[in-house]
C-alpha cells in the first residue's frame, strides 16, 4: 500500500502542477503574424521566432505559420531552425501576413549531439557518436523502439528473431561481443534518466544518439562497456496549441515459409525415392498443417499528440493505442500509453522546472509457441486433426497436433508500468548552472496460464500463476560552469548519482484439476496440492548504485579539442574488496579545415581528425553473486522422516568485480562541397578484461564446486565508415544518399589465471538425438565458433565421411564456421518530388554461419514416416539421399549471408489552403521486412546472435514476420 500511496501521490502532484502552470499563461496586445519557407518555397514548422533582447518567442506550426505578441516599442524577430541561416527582420506591431524565407545553411555540423549530461555542438564532438532523427527513423510497424535504429548506424548490430506481438525479441549488439556470461544490451538513457524502452511510444521520439566508444561512455560508468542508447523525447514547444495525429492500419504476414512435403508428395515418396520409402503412414486426410496455425493479422495504431506553450511555458500531452493479432492464431496484444510533460521558466528564467509522466498498459495472449511452430514442420500431413471415433485430437508418436497447442494452452500477459520523472535547472549566472533530476519507474506483472485437460495425457489440466514487481529510483545532481575568454572555450561538470532497484516475485504451480472451467483463476482447486506435488518459488533481491563524476571540455579557437571525464562507482553486486571502481576517458580533436593552410581547399568544407581512449564496465546480471549461495537439494528419508537438504551451491568471491573494457578509438569526420558529402570513418580497438565465468574448484577446500570469478579477456577490433550525400537538389527534386558499412572481429585472448583453470568451453545443444555439443570457445579462437565434424563424403550404406577421423570421434572435430557476422552494410536512398517522397532502406549482414537444427533432425529418412520432412530431404547428398541417423555434420551449417529490402516507404504530403482547420495532411504506404536476399535455407537469416552459442536456428520459436500499412497523417 505504501508504494501504491507514494505513486498515486507523484501523479496526483503532477496533475496539479499541469494545471497550475497552464493556467498561468498569459496573453499582450500587440501581434505581428506571418509564415516562414525555404528558398523553395516549402513552408517551415519547428522554426523558432523570438523577439531580441527578451524571452518572448514562439515556434511556427505545422504549415510554417506564427503568430507573436510583441513587448518592445521597437522589436526585431530572430527567425533560427537548425540547418538554416538564423536571419533578424525588423517589424511593427500588428504587421500581418509577414513573408520570411530562410536560406540553408552550409555549416550543418553546428547542429547539436546529445552526450551524456549534457548536449555539445557536432563541430566540436570528440567522440564517435551517431545520431538518428525521427526523419531518418526506419518506418512501418515496428515492433520496438531498437528497431528503428536497423541499418541506420554503423558498429551497432540490430537483429529482430521473432514475430510475437508480446515483445518480438530485438537484439542489440554494438562492437563484437563483449562477455562471456554478461548482458550484451546498451544502457538505455531517456531524456537523461536511464530508463526502459517499454514505455515509450515510437511517435513520441524525437531523436536517438547511440555512445559507441569508450571514451564517450566512460561518464557512465560500470554500465557503458556496451555503449549507451541516449534517447530524447519530444518536448512542448512554444507557439499555438496543436494537434496531431498519427494513425495506420497493417496487414502482417509470415516472412517466409519453409516447404514441406504436401500431403500428395508425402503419399508419393515410394516413387519419389525410388523405393526407399516402401510405404507410408497414411492417414486418410490431407491436413496443411500450416494453414490451421497461421493467418494473415490485421493490425492498427493511433496516436494522437497535444502541444503547445509559450516562451515561460511548454507543454506535451500525448495518447497511444496500439492492437496487433499476432500471425499465429490464439495470440495478440493491446497497449495503451499515456505521456504527459510541461516545462516552465521562473524568475526571470533562471529557473527550469520539468516534470514528465509516462504510463503504458498491456493487455496480451500467448500460446504454447515454443512447440506449435515445429509441430506443423514435423506434423504428417495425412493425419486428421481430430479421431473420427473418439472426437478427442490425434495425437502422434513423438510430435506434437500444432491445433491443440494452440487452442488448449493459454498464457495471458498483463502488465503495467509508470515513470514519473522530474528535472531543474537553476543558472544563478550565465556561466553556471544547477541541475536535479530524479526520477521513479514501478512495474508490475501478473500473468496466467492454463493448460486444459485435453492437453496432454498425463497432467490432467495445469496452472502457472506469476505475480512480480520492480522499482526504480533515481537521482542525480550536477552543476556545470561554462566560460568563455578570448579564442578559449571550457566547462566543467561535476556530479552525484543514486539509484536503487528492488524486485520481487511469486509463482505457483499446480495439475489435475476436476475442471476447465474456472482456467487459472482457482488454481488451488488442483488436487496435485493435496498430494504434495504442486510448487511454489518466490524471491526478492535488490541492489544499489552510488557514483561521483566529472568532465572537462576544452576549445582553442574552434580547433583544437579535448574532452576528459571520470567516474568514480560503487555498487552492492561487487565483491566487499572491489565495491568501487574508477572509470576515466579521454579524447581530442583537430579540426584540421580550420586552420589557414586550408582556406583555399574550397571544396573541402569540413575535415576532423579524432582519438580517444576510455574505461568503462560492466556489472555483473545478477546481486550477491559475491557470496556463498545455498539451495534446497532433493528431499531425503532419514530414519523415516523425510528431510530437505541445504547445501552450498557457489562458494562466496569477496574479489568479485566488473568486467573492464579498455578502448581506443581513432576517427576522421569530413565534409564536402558544401558539405553536400558528409562521412566519417572510426577504428577501434577495445579489450575487455577481468570476464566473469563459473569455475570447477576442488571440494575441499572449498565449500561448493564452483566459483563465480574475474578471469577471462577478449579483443574486439573493427571499423566504421559512413556515407552521406545529397547528389541532386533542385526545386522539385531532392535525393539523398546514406550508407554505412562496419567490420569487427573478435578473439578470446585468456580464459584461464593462476587459480581458476578452463582449457576450454563446450556449449550448445543440437537437440535429440545427435545430442552434441555445438560451439566451443577456446583461448586464441574466436567466440561464436561451431565445432563439430566436416563431412567429405558418404559411404554406400549412408554413413558420413568426416574429415581426420571418424564420426562421432571427438578428435576428428573442427571449426565448421562462426555465428557472428562480421560484416553489416545498411543503405537508405530519400527522394522527394514535389509534394511526394520515397524511402527505400535496405541492410545486410555478411561472413558468418547458421546451424539449421531442423535441417539436421529431419532430413533423413531414418526417422520414419510418421513426420513430414522439408522438401530438402529429396535433394542428393553425394549421390544419394541421407537415410541414416541425424549427425551435427557441416552440411547442415549454411552459409548465413543476407541482405534485407527492410523498409519502403511512399508518401504525399497535401498542399492545404490558408484558413483550413486541418494544417497538415499526409498519406503514405510502407513495408517493412519485404524481402531476403539469401541462399539460406530456413525461414529467416537472423537469428541469434547473443551469447556464446550465436547462429543457432532451433525453428521453435514465432516466426519473424513482414508487414504492409496504410497511414495517414494530420495536423491541426
Amino acid at each position: 500500500m505504501t508504494g501504491t500511496f507514494r505513486t498515486g501521490k507523484i501523479v496526483l502532484n503532477i496533475f496539479l502542477f499541469l494545471f497550475f502552470v497552464v493556467s498561468t499563461v498569459s496573453a499582450q496586445n500587440k501581434t505581428v503574424t506571418g509564415t516562414v519557407k525555404d528558398t523553395d518555397g516549402n513552408t517551415l514548422p519547428g522554426v523558432t521566432v523570438v523577439e531580441k533582447g527578451t524571452t518572448n518567442g514562439v515556434s511556427t506550426n505545422m504549415d510554417g505559420k506564427f503568430s507573436l505578441t510583441l513587448q518592445g516599442n521597437k522589436p526585431v524577430l530572430v527567425f533560427s531552425s537548425i540547418g538554416f541561416t538564423t536571419i533578424e527582420k525588423s517589424v511593427t506591431g500588428w504587421q500581418h501576413d509577414l513573408q520570411i524565407v530562410m536560406t540553408e545553411d552550409a555549416v550543418v555540423l553546428s547542429d547539436v549531439v546529445v552526450v551524456g549530461y549534457g548536449t555539445v555542438k557536432r563541430s566540436t564532438l570528440t567522440n564517435a557518436i551517431s545520431s538518428v532523427g525521427n526523419k531518418d527513423f526506419v518506418q512501418g510497424a515496428v515492433s520496438s523502439p531498437l528497431q528503428l535504429l536497423q541499418g541506420k548506424v554503423a558498429g551497432l548490430a540490430i537483429n529482430t528473431t521473432s514475430g510475437d506481438p508480446n515483445g518480438a525479441e530485438v537484439q542489440t549488439m554494438l562492437r563484437g561481443v563483449s562477455t562471456l556470461s554478461g548482458n550484451q544490451q546498451p544502457l538505455v538513457i531517456i531524456d537523461g534518466l536511464p530508463g526502459s524502452l517499454n514505455n515509450i511510444a515510437v511517435d513520441d521520439i524525437e531523436s536517438i544518439d547511440v555512445l559507441k566508444d569508450g571514451s564517450a561512455a566512460a561518464i557512465y560508468g560500470t554500465r557503458g562497456t556496451n555503449g549507451v542508447i541516449l534517447v530524447t523525447t519530444k518536448k512542448g514547444s512554444a507557439g499555438k496549441a496543436t494537434i496531431s495525429y498519427h494513425g495506420y492500419a497493417t496487414l502482417e504476414q509470415i516472412s517466409n515459409e519453409i516447404d514441406v512435403l504436401s500431403p500428395d508428395e508425402y503419399r508419393r515418396l515410394p516413387e519419389l525415392t525410388g523405393g526407399l520409402v516402401s510405404a507410408i503412414n497414411d492417414g486418410g486426410t490431407n491436413t496443411v498443417w500450416k494453414d490451421q496455425v497461421f493467418r494473415d493479422a490485421l493490425n492498427h495504431t493511433h496516436h494522437l499528440a497535444y502541444q503547445g506553450g509559450d516562451a515561460q511555458t511548454n507543454y506535451y500531452a500525448s495518447l497511444n493505442y496500439k492492437k496487433n493479432e499476432g500471425i499465429m492464431k490464439n495470440t495478440n496484444q493491446e497497449r495503451t500509453t499515456i505521456k504527459i510533460g510541461v516545462n516552465r521558466m521562473f524568475l526571470d528564467n533562471k529557473l527550469s522546472v520539468g516534470a514528465n509522466l509516462d504510463y503504458v498498459n498491456v493487455k496480451g495472449k500467448k500460446v504454447a509457441q515454443n512447440a506449435v511452430y515445429f509441430a506443423t514442420l514435423t506434423g504428417n500431413p495425412t493425419n486428421p486433426i481430430f479421431d473420427e471415433n473418439t472426437g478427442k485430437y490425434t495425437t502422434f508418436y513423438d510430435s506434437e497436433n500444432p491445433v491443440r497447442l494452440i487452442n488448449e494452452f493459454s498464457n495471458d500477459l498483463k502488465w503495467n508500468e509508470i515513470t514519473a520523472t522530474g528535472k531543474v535547472v537553476y543558472r544563478p549566472i550565465e556561466e553556471i548552472s544547477l541541475t536535479m533530476q530524479a526520477g521513479t519507474t514501478k512495474h508490475n506483472n501478473n500473468n496466467g496460464t492454463y493448460a486444459t485437460r485435453a492437453y496432454d495425457n498425463v497432467h490432467n489440466g495445469q496452472v502457472w500463476r506469476e505475480a512480480k514487481t520492480n522499482e526504480s529510483r533515481t537521482l542525480e545532481l550536477f552543476g556545470q560552469y561554462t566560460k568563455t575568454i578570448k579564442l578559449h572555450d571550457f566547462s566543467v561538470l561535476a556530479g552525484y548519482s543514486y539509484n536503487d532497484f528492488e524486485e520481487q516475485a511469486l509463482d505457483i504451480y499446480n495439475y489435475d484439476y476436476p475442471t476447465d472451467a474456472l482456467g487459472y483463476n482457482k488454481p488451488n482447486l488442483g488436487l496435485a496440492l493435496k498430494d504434495g506435488q504442486a510448487a511454489m518459488n518466490g524471491y526478492k533481491y535488490m541492489n544499489k548504485l552510488i557514483s561521483f563524476f566529472g568532465r572537462v571540455n576544452y576549445s582553442y579557437n574552434d580547433r583544437y579539442l579535448f574532452s576528459g571525464s571520470l567516474r568514480y562507482e560503487g555498487s552492492s553486486k561487487f565483491g566487499k574488496n572491489n565495491r568501487w571502481g574508477l572509470f576515466y576517458a579521454a579524447s581530442g580533436a583537430w579540426r584540421i579545415s580550420q586552420e589557414e593552410f586550408m582556406k583555399d581547399l574550397t571544396w573541402l568544407s569540413d575535415l576532423k581528425l579524432r582519438a580517444g581512449y576510455g574505461v568503462t564496465g560492466i556489472e555483473p546480471t545478477n546481486p550477491y553473486q559475491s557470496h556463498l549461495r545455498y539451495a534446497f537439494g532433493s528431499p531425503i528419508l532419514i530414519n523415516g522422516t523425510v528431510v530437505q537438504p541445504v547445501a552450498p551451491t557457489e562458494n562466496a568471491n569477496s574479489d568479485l568485480k566488473w568486467e573492464e573494457k579498455h578502448e581506443t578509438n581513432i576517427g576522421l569526420d569530413f565534409g564536402l562541397f558544401n558539405n553536400r558529402l558528409t562521412g566519417n570513418i572510426d577504428y577501434y580497438i577495445r579489450n575487455t578484461k577481468d570476464l566473469l565465468y563459473t569455475y570447477n574448484v576442488p571440494v575441499p577446500p572449498n565449500l561448493a564446486s564452483t566459483t563465480l570469478a574475474n578471469v577471462g579477456e577478449v579483443e574486439n577490433k573493427g571499423i566504421e565508415i559512413i556515407l552521406s550525400g545529397e547528389p541532386i537538389r533542385t526545386k522539385d527534386f531532392r535525393l539523398n544518399l546514406t550508407a554505412n558499412f562496419s567490420r569487427n572481429t573478435n578473439k578470446l585472448t585468456k580464459l584461464s589465471n593462476e587459480m581458476y583453470q578452463r582449457d576450454f568451453l563446450e556449449l550448445g545443444y543440437t537437440g535429440a538425438p545427435v545430442q552434441k555439443t555445438t560451439h566451443i570457445v577456446q583461448e586464441g579462437g574466436a567466440i561464436g565458433n561451431f565445432y563439430g565434424w566436416n563431412d567429405i563424403g558418404m559411404t554406400e550404406n549412408g554413413d558420413w565421411i568426416v574429415e581426420g577421423g571418424e564420426y562421432g570421434d571427438n578428435s576428428s572435430r573442427r571449426i565448421l564456421g562462426n555465428g557472428i557476422p562480421t560484416m553489416r552494410a545498411g543503405f537508405t536512398v530519400a527522394a522527394t518530388y514535389k509534394n511526394f517522397d520515397l524511402t527505400v532502406s535496405m541492410r545486410g549482414a555478411f561472413d558468418f554461419e547458421i546451424l539449421n537444427q531442423y535441417r539436421m533432425l529431419f532430413e533423413t529418412f531414418e526417422k520414419g514416416t510418421q513426420f513430414n520432412y522439408p522438401k530438402t530431404l529429396l535433394r542428393s547428398v553425394y549421390g544419394q539421399y541421407v537415410r541414416r541417423s541425424p549427425a551435427y555434420v557441416s552440411y547442415y551449417i549454411e552459409e548465413g549471408d543476407y541482405l534485407k529490402l527492410d523498409n519502403i516507404t511512399l508518401g504525399y504530403t497535401f498542399k492545404l489552403p490558408n484558413g483550413s482547420a486541418v494544417k497538415n495532411l499526409r498519406l503514405y504506404v510502407s513495408g517493412l521486412n519485404l524481402y531476403t536476399f539469401t541462399n539460406y535455407k530456413g525461414i529467416d537469416p537472423e537469428v541469434n546472435m547473443n551469447g556464446l552459442t550465436p547462429g543457432m536456428d532451433y525453428c521453435d520459436g514465432y516466426p519473424t514476420t513482414r508487414s504492409f500499412s496504410l497511414g495517414v497523417k494530420l495536423g491541426f
